[in-house]
């Protein structure tokens, strides 16, 4: 939420996305200022965890619950959870690409290319975060986020209002 609040207070009170777009066509991303660049490296960690990816996933720890929290699951349930997951890998960092760093920019060709570009360079530290540490307990995960995310993220709100 702070990482987020951060484009908000840039734009000086703007909440509707369309409106955040087009202040960041007109003064470029939110990204190029140094508070939104710590939003950005903020939500990265963030996406992982609201998306239940490995360094954060404890809840779906098949190695350590046989099956999971999806063992009750089966069929149209099942398939349900799965899209919903799978779609989240999507809309989530398209929403942060969207919010932070400018999106599509204007709809030419060029637009549309850096837009997939930006987009395929946040999936790609996504998979990469994921496919290279290990799942951390709970309490490590609580500390991590309440010390190392949320002390940037506080300092990246005072950075935007300030106006950096």
């Amino acid at each position: 939420i702070l990482a987020l609040a951060v484009p908000v207070i840039q734009s000086g009170g703007r909440l509707q996305l369309t409106e955040l777009l087009r202040y960041q066509a007109e003064h470029g991303s939110f990204a190029t200022t140094l508070s939104g660049l710590v939003a950005l490296v903020i939500a990265i960690p963030c996406i992982q965890a609201k998306m239940a990816l490995v360094p954060f996933d404890q809840a779906e720890a098949e190695t350590e619950v046989m099956g999971g929290a999806l063992i009750e699951y089966s069929g149209p349930a099942l398939a349900m959870y799965k899209l919903t997951k799978m779609l989240m890998f999507y809309a989530v960092p398209m929403f942060v690409v969207t919010l932070l760093w400018g999106g599509f920019g204007d709809l030419s060709a060029v637009g549309i290319i850096l837009g997939v570009l930006k987009y395929l360079v946040l999936v790609l530290l996504i998979t990469l975060i994921r496919n290279t540490n290990p799942r951390v307990r709970i309490e490590h995960a609580v500390t991590f986020f309440w010390t190392w995310v949320s002390i940037p993220a506080l300092a990246a709100v005072v950075l935007a209002a300030v106006g950096l």
